[in-house]
This record gives structure tokens, sequence and C-alpha cells, in this order.
């Protein structure tokens, strides 16, 4: 009975924190089951229409629920592209056993500050970047927007997007963030603190722009990326996403938001014309504006 078990078990789940059944159905449930082929996958929907849970808590149920050792980490508005199971197949099959964390858009961890410009641009690099990331299945004969590192390198962290992590390291979810933002750098970050290895490489996928709502009405992401920084600075003085970096008594965010005190009471809206903030680590200040 046991081995009949072990033989029925799914090399991959697949879990979702789903605020829009519709768009799950459209866009990531389309794609894989276009790709799927042979391969024995769980679907792990958390649906979470009613926000009753955060990412970090959605993603904590669907990992108690899952039971391959691989979890494809995606959200709702993702779709694979072709070969992309195969693909990931033949990386954890080179991988060594220290691997955590795998994703489809990072920046080199051998990057830092001497080397990457401001939106995260290479200084005298080709590219700082990892990954293949396309915004819409219109444009998929062009270059992709995140154009980066095709072979598994070590990263920063993994884009939040999709992320394929190894379930065996019995990493989780940080629940301290409440919200939609910065649960997965902060699960990255906890994987390399333990000794773990954080890679990005060529799992290309659509992550398409135009259903993205992360960031409407999200008047707390200051909040979590100071939170963010402020548990990690001392471990990680130097931090690279895909979206956002930190240095030394500087954080960078390369989106535009909207912000509020600590207490939730709102604060102000950034013009849409702001094309980077610059915010400062001091909790008693804001931030500083520049083009």
């Amino acid at each position: 009975m046991l081995s009949n078990l072990i033989l029925t078990m799914p090399k991959y789940s697949v879990i979702c924190c789903v605020s829009k059944p519709d768009i799950l159905e459209d866009v990531l449930l389309k794609s894989i089951t276009k790709q799927r082929g042979s391969h024995d996958i769980e679907i792990i929907p958390v649906i979470n229409n009613d926000n009753r849970y955060s990412a970090s808590n959605a993603l904590n149920v669907g990992l108690d629920s899952s039971r391959a050792d691989y979890v494809i980490i995606a959200h709702q508005d993702v779709a694979i592209l072709d070969g992309w199971l195969e693909k990931l197949d033949n990386y954890i099959s080179t991988l060594n056993n220290d691997w955590a964390i795998l994703g489809s858009a990072g920046i080199a961890l051998k990057y830092g500050s001497n080397d990457v410009g401001k939106w995260g641009g290479a200084i005298e690099e080709d590219t700082v970047a990892i990954g293949s990331v396309w915004h819409d299945d219109k444009v998929l004969d062009d270059t992709p927007y995140w154009d980066g590192i095709k072979t598994p390198t070590l990263a920063h962290c993994c884009d939040e997007c999709l992320m394929v992590v190894d379930r065996r390291k019995g990493l989780r979810f940080d629940s301290q963030f409440h919200g939609f933002h910065f649960y997965g750098v902060d699960y990255c970050l906890q994987a390399r603190a333990a000794g773990y290895q954080v890679l990005c490489a060529d799992l290309p996928i659509i992550h398409y722009g135009r259903y993205s709502a992360s960031m409407v009405g999200q008047t707390r992401y200051w909040h979590y990326l100071r939170f963010l920084h402020n548990k990690w600075k001392y471990r990680f003085p130097e931090m690279y996403g895909t979206h956002m970096h930190w240095k030394a008594n500087e954080l960078t965010s390369y989106i535009n938001f909207e912000m509020d005190s600590d207490d939730g009471l709102h604060v102000e809206v950034k013009a849409m014309g702001i094309k980077e903030m610059k915010l400062s680590t001091d909790n008693s200040q804001g931030f500083i504006n520049y083009d």
C-alpha cells in the first residue's frame, strides 16, 4: 500500500493565491494544461477573492496541502511558454542539493552597487538580469522586457510572479507580511540566510501587466518595503530585486505607489509622472524624488 502511495505522488504542485478565478482559468491554468503533457501535476488554488488571506498565509495554506517535493508558486496572470516544464525538469536534474528556489526573473547575486545603475541597469556589463519575461502574448516575437542570463545563476532574490521551491527545505512564508508585497523576497532571503541557493534561469513566462492589480490601491507598499529592509538590512546590507534595491542608507523603488503612515493614515499619493523614488531609511522621514 505504501509503495502504491509513493508512486502516485505528483512531481509538481502549482500553488496560486487567487483573487480572480476567471483570470486563473484563462491564463495560468490554460497555459499549464497546454504544456502539461505527461507531467504529473497537482493544482492547488487558494481562493482569496474575499481577501481572507494575506499572500503569505494563502501560500502557506497551499504548502500545507501540497504533496509534491517541487512547488511552482505563480501569480494567476502568469502563463508558462512552450517547453517550460521540460526546461524545469532539466534544471532540477542538474542542480545540486543546496538549491531552495528557482525563479523566472532576478538580478545576479555577483552584482552590487558598483555594477548596478539606476533602474537596475548594468553599468559596465551587458546585463545584470537573469531570465526571460514578456508582458503580453502579442510581443512574443520581440525581445522580452526582462531579458537576462539564461543559465541557472545565483540571484539576490526571485521575482514573486513565479518561483519554483523545493518544499523539502521546510521554508515558510512570513505571516508578518499581511498584504501582497515582498513575501517572496523575504522567502528568498530566508533561504539564503539558511545557506540555501536562490537561483533564476530561462523559465520563459508571460506576466500579463494588463491583468495585474497588485499595485492598485495598495497603500502599504512603503510600509512593507521598510519592514523587509529592517528585517534583513544587517544580514544583507545590499539587496537587488526586480523592482527595488537597497544599499547603505538607501532604499529605492522603481514602482509608483501610494504611501501611508505607520499608523495606517493616508499621507500622500505620488503622481504617475514620478519615475523613481529614493526612500530614506530614517523612519522619521518619507522619501526624496529624483528623475
